[in-house]
């Protein structure tokens, strides 16, 4: 099975657990960070292949984070998926070169599913159901 590596970036601690049980069973490896500065640490030596990624951090936005991955050697090609509380984040995520957003509250088998189209074809062949 490919195993797919997912950088789970959000303040809350419960909303980083609960994304962690969403995307485990679906075969992902996943590490988390609380913060902007500690998500653009953790992908240097992590490397995801998918990073989620909230907007509303403590020290920066996720914006500001996704700017910061898209410059980077490593992390260029990381896919991206965002995380707001706000509907209009769709197109601003668009826009920023992120390649997917989803609106919290989510529902669990939606970001699932998101994550796992995300990874590409060969993950979600090899994933299991």
């Amino acid at each position: 099975m490919t195993t797919q590596r997912a950088l789970i970036v959000d303040d809350s601690e419960v909303l980083r657990r609960l994304i962690d049980m969403c995307l485990r069973p679906a075969g992902f490896e996943t590490a988390a960070a609380a913060s902007g500065a500690e998500a653009i640490e953790t992908a240097a030596t992590f490397v995801p292949d998918l990073v989620i990624l909230d907007i509303g951090l403590p020290d920066m936005t996720g914006w500001d984070v996704l700017e910061a991955l898209r410059a980077s050697d490593v992390n260029a090609q990381a896919k991206v998926m965002i995380l707001s509380g706000y509907e209009d984040a769709h197109s601003e995520a668009k826009r920023l070169g992120a390649d997917a957003a989803l609106v919290k509250p989510f529902r669990n088998n939606e970001l699932r599913a998101l994550a796992v189209d995300l990874a590409g074809p060969r993950f979600s062949e090899a994933s299991p159901a």
